[in-house]
């Protein structure tokens, strides 16, 4: 698990402090999880959030996105990260516009920072079962009210 920034599912509440934590690194405990019909070209959008730990906030752009894991290192590229898509939360209507990546300018505290993630399949795919996506995560953490250098970057799984 991260120690300033962690993603949750399970219908989270914006601004709340509720959720189901996602597991990190390929641990898999409590993966993001979709089953999809390939043969219906299905995709489904799941609302997740963003919080940090107690006395922790963001500081500057957050960046969400989707990285390949390859059998030993996350990539840039490869697998079913296209079929992935992330966009903006603006209340509980799912969004029409989806993009590869969202920048979050916001500043993330210790509660919910709600955005949809969509993952899709397509009747070209077979029966599978995917551990190969991973929520990537980049930006800075810091002391709620003091400045730090624990910034960096984690990938959700």
């Amino acid at each position: 698990m991260s120690t300033y920034l962690s993603l949750y599912m399970d219908n989270p509440t914006q601004g709340q402090k509720d959720g189901t934590l996602v597991s990190e690194n390929m641990i898999q405990t409590s993966p993001l999880s979709v089953t999809l019909n390939a043969t219906e070209n299905e995709s489904k959008s799941i609302k997740v959030a963003l919080r940090c730990e107690d006395g922790y906030r963001t500081n500057g752009a957050t960046v969400v996105g989707f990285k390949y894991w390859d059998g030993s290192v996350y990539q840039d590229e490869g697998g079913n990260v296209s079929k992935w898509k992330v966009a903006k939360y603006t209340g509980e209507t799912e969004p029409t516009t989806w993009a590869d990546s969202l920048v979050i300018e916001d500043i993330i505290c210790a509660e919910n920072y709600c955005f949809w993630v969509k993952a899709s399949a397509s009747s070209d795919e077979k029966p599978q079962t995917d551990r190969t996506v991973g929520i990537h995560l980049e930006g800075i953490v810091e002391a709620d009210e003091t400045a730090s250098d624990d910034g960096g970057s984690i990938t959700v799984m």
